[in-house]
């Protein structure tokens, strides 16, 4: 079956020191290896984990929360971790919403999540359906913790959100198995091009630190050469594709939608924002001093 799947950047936001001179090429050589590595020695047991029961999504929740607080502190950690679940919880309310079954949520620390359909949807437009619930319930809920957090002054609650903001933004880039990817996917092949463009942008200006998100830009660049060469042998079925064009327009407008107010909601948002880093050596200092 089809995954959901949110992919996590984890950054370093209030650094500044400038990383070291290195040859991009090499680098970006370097994080496929990576995460050719990672895919090949646990990709089998993510797929193992994804046939498991609802105790699956309890016990890897706890991992994930665990392995964030090392980097993080735990109220942080929590908060991310949160935040994930209501992404991921968006498809999986759409795919109830539209009767498509689905395996119980897994997470993977520092990847993100992982929902699997068990059947796949009729058209493309059910499947560009599916994909926006992730990014639009999760901007929700980062919206709702930058509320809370500016009624309250909580600084721990607005970094949340920021994060919030990034991961769903970053989803929607239109780009193989992300979500922009199926959403845009639907409205027209060429779109991969963009995806893969800006992702080769990012990788080549040394933006992305997870080597998974390499491995995503292959399969990408795979999806949509097949797309563009043989769009009927690779489509699901023979009419997955053909969506009336009411259908395209809404599709189009709501992503570029939600992607700017994504990008408005970030801006405001970081005007208030304390670095997670910083947080945690407040939490820290305070330990010590307790």
């Amino acid at each position: 079956g089809t995954i959901q799947f949110a992919a996590l950047r984890i950054y370093h936001s209030c650094s500044n020191q400038k990383p070291p001179p290195r040859n991009r090429f090499t680098a970006g050589l370097a994080g496929l290896a990576t995460g050719s590595v990672i895919l090949a020695s646990k990709g089998k047991y993510l797929l193992s984990a994804l046939k498991l029961t609802k105790f699956a999504s309890l016990s890897s929740m706890l991992l994930t929360v665990g392995a964030y607080t090392t980097f993080y502190g735990f109220p942080y950690a929590v908060g991310m971790t949160s935040l994930i679940l209501i992404h991921e919880s968006g498809h999986a309310l759409v795919m109830k919403r539209l009767g498509i079954p689905f395996s119980p949520m897994v997470f993977i620390p520092f990847m993100g999540a992982a929902v699997a359909m068990k059947k796949q949807p009729r058209d493309a437009y059910q499947e560009a359906l599916v994909a926006f619930g992730g990014p639009v319930l999760g901007s929700v809920g980062a919206l709702g913790f930058a509320g809370v957090g500016q009624a309250t002054g909580s600084d721990l609650l607005i970094a949340l959100a920021d994060f919030g903001f990034m991961i769903n933004l970053f989803n929607m880039i239109p780009l193989g198995m992300m979500d922009g990817g199926r959403i845009c996917g639907a409205v027209s092949p060429y779109t991969g091009l963009v995806g893969l463009a800006l992702g080769g942008t990012m990788a080549y200006q040394g933006m992305i630190h997870n080597p998974i998100i390499y491995l995503i830009l292959m399969a990408g660049g795979y999806e949509t050469f097949m797309r563009l060469y043989d769009p009927v042998g690779h489509a699901p079925t023979a009419n997955y594709y053909r969506i009336s064009s009411g259908k395209r327009s809404l599709i189009t407008g709501g992503y570029f939608g939600l992607v700017g107010a994504l990008f408005a909601a970030m801006a405001w948002n970081r005007q208030y924002m304390v670095p997670p880093e910083r947080l945690k050596r407040r939490q820290d200092l305070l330990e010590q001093l307790g």
